[in-house]
């Protein structure tokens, strides 16, 4: 006579069935987090066409302003102590005092120019492609990343090397090669029993919610705290209006210091 399996417990079969969708659902997150830093570029070079010759020429009147301000204060010094002017000393002064504000500037200059231009000159994936490119990563995610995997062998480990490398390339043809090999860490160890599969299930919901605090954390940085600007016409047009008036206030700024340094001059 055969002898009969034993009847799973009523609650066995749900809890493989939320310890599946909680895997998925880290997968699904660790995608986000991963494309999204994928994308600090693209992100970058939005906001540098969006604002950077606002955002140069704001800063540029700003150091004007705050040069010609300085100016005044070193010639108001001399005439003070009743020393001759000695414009070649003031502007040599000028110069080694602003020459970090310079640096900056131009440094800034060149960032938002180059991001810019990667911009406009890069070639970008179209939806289709973009969502195959998701869809692999996410599959290969929850086979291999090492957080989902935390026993994962040397070999899987240098497999999920491999994916990130790929992704990094948009290297369609790897990632389905990877697809193919890694279909082996795709079965999932069942766990011996329903206390050790309650604390996997708590052990993936600790983990999901990490995931989700660093994605949040992740948003909330420079440049991804912009996407809500960018992604909004009328926010993007009210942060140019911005810039515009702040520009113009420190710009007349600038030319009344400059209109007080000309008087000071005179007399």
């Amino acid at each position: 006579m055969s002898k009969s399996l034993p009847i799973p417990h009523p609650e066995w079969n749900d809890l493989l069935d939320k310890r599946d969708a909680l895997e998925l659902q880290i997968a699904g997150v660790l995608t986000d987090i991963h494309g999204l830093k994928d994308s600090k570029p693209v992100v970058i070079g939005r906001y540098a066409a969006a604002f950077s010759a606002l955002l140069i020429r704001l800063h540029e009147a700003e150091i004007e302003s705050a040069r010609v301000k300085r100016e005044i204060e070193l010639v108001q010094a001399a005439i003070n102590s009743g020393r001759e002017l000695d414009y070649e000393l003031i502007h040599a002064t000028l110069d080694a005092e602003f020459a970090e504000w310079q640096a900056k500037l131009t440094a800034e200059i060149k960032d938002l120019t180059h991001h810019r231009d990667l911009l406009e000159t890069s070639g970008f994936l179209d939806a289709a492609a973009f969502r195959k490119l998701r869809h692999l990563f996410r599959v290969l995610a929850r086979r291999l990343h090492p957080d989902l995997n935390p026993l994962q062998s040397l070999v899987d480990a240098e497999l999920w090397h491999r994916v990130t490398s790929a992704y990094d390339q948009r290297d369609f043809d790897e990632l389905d090669a990877l697809e193919i090999l890694s279909r082996d860490a795709d079965s999932v160890p069942v766990p011996d029993s329903m206390a050790s599969l309650r604390e996997t299930l708590q052990k993936l919901r600790d983990q999901l919610h990490r995931f989700l605090i660093s994605m949040a954390k992740l948003r909330q940085q420079w440049p991804f705290d912009q996407l809500t600007v960018l992604d909004d016409p009328a926010a993007t047009t009210a942060r140019q209006e911005e810039l515009n008036a702040r520009i113009i206030t420190t710009e007349s700024t600038r030319d009344e210091r400059k209109q007080w340094l000309n008087q000071l001059l005179d007399h």
